[in-house]
């Protein structure tokens, strides 16, 4: 694996992240460790040009979340960099180019577990089997993408998956940069799906992702896709361009699990959601609430704040509120046991 990448560029020092352990609970209401959803982030300043990412591996796909952010940057700083005189359709093209170059250096990286689950499949041992079932297991694992350049007063958005990035203005309007989310409730990708002769019905989100192997390159094997002409899931990316609003204030970045757990307690507009929690102070709050009312909320909240401080304000410090939003089924029970947790002992 392409290691150490990341490590050799400054991180922007105006960029906040925070994170949540994803927990669920089983029916017995005892609690289940899950993977994190934000497996990998990002905030890298490397003189014109700033990167933020969100990296969500699934399936167990936190080592395809490391290895798709440090290729990523590779390919972005040191293969053939992106120069910060190139047109804004010259960097779009650039930076989908790269990131298809990192989809297809994975698959290589995986060529040699490939090759040993086919011959694998041969062996129809007890330890043929297991060798089977580990490999698919390794090979399911995958990852989402939102990555944001930003090159002086220009930003690009490239999006794989269906994390979402946000501006804030200084009228605390929010402006959803990625408008095309990858997942089964996309008329988009619907359109796509079916015109492969699948149900989308069969295909779970993300319907973009790197990895996922067993969807994008072995789908045959699937009884609801061997019909298919292609794969369900692919790893093309969406990039678009903005340039910079003087009134943004907040970049911020919401990874699929958020954005998922988010409808799940039924909050209607997201948007409107960060815009109420930006200008609010939050800390991180850990409520001893009953362990029905935790069986949806389980998030990973990530808040990068813009590195050019010759337009913007300053970062506030970042925050993490698990159970801090503003509508639901669950909400007024959730905000009883907020406010006993911060009642005066």
């Amino acid at each position: 694996m392409e290691d150490g990448f990341v490590d050799q560029y400054s991180a922007n020092t105006d960029a906040g992240i925070g994170t949540v352990h994803s927990c669920r609970y089983s029916k017995q209401k005892k609690p289940v460790q899950n993977n994190d959803f934000l497996s990998c982030s990002t905030c890298i300043n490397n003189g014109p040009i700033k990167v933020y990412g969100i990296f969500s591996g699934f399936n167990g796909g936190d080592y395809t979340a490391k290895f798709v952010m440090n290729r990523l940057v590779y390919e972005l700083f040191q293969e053939n960099p992106i120069s910060p005189n190139l047109l804004p359709f010259q960097v779009c093209e650039e930076f989908r180019r790269k990131f298809e170059n990192t989809a297809e250096r994975y698959l290589l990286s995986s060529a040699d577990a490939l090759n040993e689950r086919l011959l694998k499949l041969e062996d129809q041992s007890e330890g043929g089997k297991n060798a089977v079932s580990r490999i698919n297991q390794k090979i399911r694992q995958g990852t989402t993408a939102l990555v944001v350049m930003i090159i002086n007063q220009d930003l690009y958005v490239l999006n794989c998956g269906s994390s979402l990035a946000l501006a804030m203005n200084s009228e605390n309007e929010v402006i959803q940069l990625n408008t095309n989310l990858h997942n089964n409730d996309n008329p988009n990708e619907i359109q796509r799906i079916k015109s492969l002769g699948i149900d989308p019905d069969t295909v779970l989100s993300p319907t973009r992702a790197i990895g996922d192997l067993k969807r994008t390159h072995l789908f045959e094997e699937t009884e609801a896709f061997k019909n298919a002409k292609g794969p369900p899931v692919i790893s093309t990316p969406d990039v678009q361009y903005f340039r910079i609003d003087p009134s943004w204030r907040h970049i911020v970045l919401l990874s699929d699990g958020v954005v998922q757990n988010l409808k799940e307690v039924e909050v209607e507009n997201i948007a409107t959601e960060v815009s109420v929690r930006l200008i609010e102070d939050h800390t991180l709050t850990k409520v001893n609430a009953p362990a029905e009312l935790y069986e949806t909320v389980d998030s990973a909240f990530s808040t990068m704040e813009s590195t050019n401080t010759t337009m913007f304000e300053p970062c506030s410090i970042p925050y993490v509120d698990a159970v801090g939003f503003h509508s639901g089924r669950n909400y007024d029970k959730m905000r009883k046991f907020i406010l006993m947790s911060k009642a005066p002992k």
